[in-house]
């Protein structure tokens, strides 16, 4: 497949998930669509750095939450991103106020993520 439709197929699935927890306040909804964006991500790891620029470009646009990425991230561990969110959290003016965001996605890179509980496939039977 065209790494421009892979691309288009990783974007549509996160602003997906992203109306689904807009418009019905639910991880458990939007969990398929973010198994899905792994699906993607690893059927192609040579376009790691397009799906990381996607990632990023989408959150900084406001057309995606923290909550996406930090499920991609408890799943994946991209170094690249966590130094994203750090760069940008030390870049906010007042980031105590402003800063949350991108310190739950830079929490999701731990074992204990708090939001791990509300995923089926992160939960520990």
């Amino acid at each position: 497949m065209d790494s421009t439709i892979i691309i288009d197929v990783l974007r549509n699935e996160l602003l997906s998930a992203e109306n689904i927890l807009n418009a019905e306040y639910s991880f458990e909804k939007a969990e398929p669509s973010y198994l899905r964006c792994l699906e993607i991500v690893k059927n192609a790891p040579e376009m790691r750095p397009q799906f990381a620029d996607l990632l990023t470009s989408l959150f900084n646009a406001g057309e995606i939450s923290d909550e996406p990425v930090a499920f991609l991230m408890h799943a994946l561990r991209w170094l690249e991103i966590r130094e994203w969110a750090e760069y940008n959290l030390r870049q906010i003016p007042n980031a105590i106020a402003r800063g949350r965001p991108f310190e739950k996605v830079i929490e999701a890179f731990s074992d204990d993520w708090e939001n791990q509980e509300f995923y089926q496939l992160f939960s520990k039977k």
